[in-house]
């Protein structure tokens, strides 16, 4: 291991260390305190099962990292080389492409203003969403300009990162995945590949947050212009279509590996009351209406059992439904870009990037 190590940014701190593995290569590794890793590794595991199910010719794949767990509290993950985060990106590269547009700290701000007033309205958000929206015209487009300068290298990472985004974004919606804002979501300036980190908020406990999420997926502006002229129209739905078709076709893996887990002694169930008491405290002034609700009595293994039981009963739902692959896509597509959802979207979410 190296003598010293740096800092990522975040509030708790974590660490960068590079270690020296057994091939004799250097290795960045995030060590990260504060913070239970178990979860993170399960969503990860899930994402290489439904990799699985995928085959070669669909060029359909999830970019995973390894997560081990040490404690409750804190764990390490494998540093993804060649990545940088959406809000990143644009950081760096918004006074080039628009530099008469205002910041991300001035639209924040904008949104943030209107959203704090006691009585606004559902068009108030709208209006001031759709306002931003004009002030700041998508420049995604940029980043396969900027990276990949002859045709057929531009052509082919484009392409991949059309189908990163549709596999992650139907995984994602499978499994409830939520607080995609823009530093939770990596680009590999190498291939263009997404990486989704952050996975403590999952089994749809967005929905419970002091702002409910209202999106099953991140699908806004930028993301779409990244996609080229036919946007969503070509291969971002023959993919969103044929991965649902493959999870769908093999939903009684991800539920038997989901039982599983329901018993391992060792997992995260017990996590996800204790992060949904924490998200309703915030929303709620009166935190002893928390004590007072019948489950609260309820042993923690009786507690942990109910909760995987929801949980996999949601996964269970989206994977088995009735409706057909295109017509859930289709729906799932309309959801996630419905301005009148994303204009109700928390300001930190940057919902008009």
């Amino acid at each position: 291991m190296s003598e010293g190590y740096s800092l990522a940014g975040g509030i708790n701190l974590p660490k960068i260390l590079r270690l020296l593995g057994s091939d004799g290569q250097r290795y960045k590794q995030l060590v990260k305190g504060k913070d239970d890793m178990r979860q993170d590794a399960v969503i990860e595991q899930l994402f290489q099962v439904i990799n699985s199910f995928m085959v070669p010719a669909d060029r359909l794949h999830i970019r995973t990292y390894m997560v081990v767990p040490l404690t409750k509290r804190c764990g390490v993950l494998q540093w993804v080389d060649s990545t940088m985060p959406f809000g990143e990106w644009f950081r760096e590269n918004e006074p080039k492409y628009r530099p008469d547009a205002p910041t991300t700290m001035q639209m924040r701000a904008a949104v943030h203003n209107v959203h704090k007033q006691k009585d606004v309205t559902p068009k108030q958000k709208l209006d001031i969403f759709s306002r931003v929206c004009a002030q700041a015209p998508p420049i995604f487009r940029f980043f396969f300009y900027s990276m990949f300068y002859d045709a057929q290298t531009w052509f082919e990472r484009r392409d991949v990162y059309i189908r990163s985004a549709a596999v992650s974004s139907m995984a994602g919606w499978a499994l409830g995945i939520g607080d995609r804002h823009l530093q939770n979501i990596l680009v590999d300036t190498r291939t263009a590949e997404l990486v989704h980190i952050d996975l403590g908020i999952a089994f749809d406990l967005g929905r419970l947050l002091p702002v409910p999420e209202l999106v099953p997926f991140r699908l806004t502006r930028e993301m779409q212009d990244g996609m080229g002229m036919f946007g969503l129209e070509a291969t971002f739905k023959e993919s969103c279509r044929v991965a649902l078709s493959k999870m769908r076709e093999n939903a009684r893996v991800v539920i038997t590996i989901l039982n599983v887990l329901k018993v391992d002694p060792l997992y995260m169930w017990s996590l996800i009351p204790l992060r949904r008491d924490k998200i309703e405290r915030t929303a709620s002034i009166n935190s002893t209406r928390m004590s007072s609700q019948p489950n609260a009595a309820l042993p923690m293994n009786a507690e942990d059992n109910k909760e995987a039981s929801r949980s996999i009963l949601h996964v269970g739902k989206r994977l088995n439904a009735n409706i057909s692959v295109e017509g859930q896509v289709n729906e799932l597509i309309q959801q996630a870009t419905d301005p009148n959802s994303l204009s109700r979207m928390f300001e930190g979410w940057s919902a008009w990037y």
